[in-house]
């Protein structure tokens, strides 16, 4: 499973089945139409297992880690711009592209 850290996965100390469930509830927690999103008591008794969790329905959004944080990254942001350029003029697509970089602030009293 390429979303669970390698490290996780070598230890082999994680279930399938729980990543899989987290994952759906992430998906159904970022619906493009609000009416689709959980509510909080939902998203609780999803992560506490009370209810079950069904697979999300498909989504026309892509979803990017645009926060790389090393020396290529510069190459990687250029080749994701071509990967999110739509092939043919004839496909529907909207699509928005931004760049950032974490950041921390920290104030003294």
């Amino acid at each position: 499973m390429e979303i669970v850290d390698q490290r996780v996965v070598e230890s082999g100390n994680f279930d399938e089945n729980e990543v899989k469930r987290l994952v759906f509830i992430g998906l159904w927690c970022i619906q493009e139409k609000p009416r689709l999103r959980p509510s909080m008591v939902e998203v609780v008794d999803m992560l506490e297992g009370r209810v079950t969790v069904e697979e999300p329905p498909g989504t026309r959004m892509i979803l990017v880690d645009m926060l790389a944080d090393d020396e290529d990254s510069a190459d990687h942001h250029r080749n994701l711009a071509r990967l999110l350029t739509p092939v043919s003029s004839n496909v529907d697509c909207t699509s928005t592209y931004s760049l950032g970089s974490p950041m921390s602030i920290f104030s003294g009293r």
